[in-house]
């Protein structure tokens, strides 16, 4: 059971290991070469890498809302060829990460309260039935996995504390520990396809939720948020039915706040 728990954490939301920085930091806009050298050697497309390199400067904020991506920039930023970079823009223009603009290529998509509510409502839907199968299936290597997630959440840094300007780079590895304690979570469902499909929305909402940490990280300190998680964790690992309700209570906290902050932000 642990290796097919752990083939699952290896394939679930590699979008967390990337923003995890688990090889260092990569400034904004470094030339990613010695990155695509060592996708070859694993075995991975430069496409693959790409891809994954464009979708976590989406995630993190690194282009702004409504602009046009010019292909011999991203050429220059991620150092590849053109044939890898059409199909990993291609990709994320299918995914909804990007926005397909006539003859202009691509433009990173704006933002808006319709979009936000509609991912927020099929995560909150996806992600709740997920964990209910989680509990009736996951074993003790997946609750010591929970457990290790939750104490490493804990250990970050909250966003908006420490020095002014270090306040965008913690609030990025908090937000990376906590996309790993709800996929440790839920990992354990036997049901690949529901958990591509919360990755997905997961990672749809990270748009808003980057925007929320960077712009307004004292709703974390308002809130109790450490508490929030250990009592879904503990409620989780008694295989309590009321952890669900949990998890869509803390996933709509979220959703109301990022909502309230992005109508306020456009008045």
């Amino acid at each position: 059971m642990l290796v097919r728990v752990s083939a699952r954490v290896n394939g679930f939301w590699k979008i967390v290991r990337k923003l995890e920085n688990i090889d260092g930091p990569r400034k904004s806009g470094q030339t990613s070469a010695m990155t695509l050298m060592d996708a070859a050697r694993a075995g991975r497309t430069v496409a693959e890498q790409v891809y994954e390199q464009i979708k976590a400067d989406l995630l993190t904020g690194a282009f702004t809302p409504g602009a046009a991506l010019l292909t011999r920039e991203l050429l220059a930023r991620y150092g590849c060829g053109i044939s890898p970079l059409r199909e990993a823009l291609a990709r994320l223009v299918g995914e909804g990460f990007l926005v397909a603009s006539g003859h202009k290529g691509v433009r990173v998509p704006l933002p808006s309260c319709a979009d936000l509510d509609d991912v927020y409502r099929i995560r909150i839907a996806l992600e709740c039935e997920a964990l209910a199968l989680a509990m009736k299936h996951g074993d003790d290597h997946w609750e010591a996995a929970a457990v290790a997630a939750c104490h490493r959440l804990e250990r970050a840094p909250l966003p908006g504390t420490g020095p002014e300007d270090e306040r965008a780079s913690r609030a990025m590895e908090w937000e990376a520990r906590h996309r790993a304690f709800h996929a440790a979570l839920v990992v354990a469902a036997p049901a690949p396809r529901l958990l591509r499909l919360v990755e997905q929305t997961v990672e749809q909402t990270e748009r808003y939720r980057a925007l929320r940490l960077l712009r307004s990280p004292s709703e974390l300190l308002i809130r109790d948020i450490t508490q929030e998680h250990r009592a879904l964790l503990e409620a989780t690992l008694r295989r309590d039915p009321q952890a669900v309700g949990l998890l869509r209570e803390h996933l709509t906290r979220t959703w109301n706040f990022v909502a309230d902050l992005f109508k306020s932000s456009n008045t």
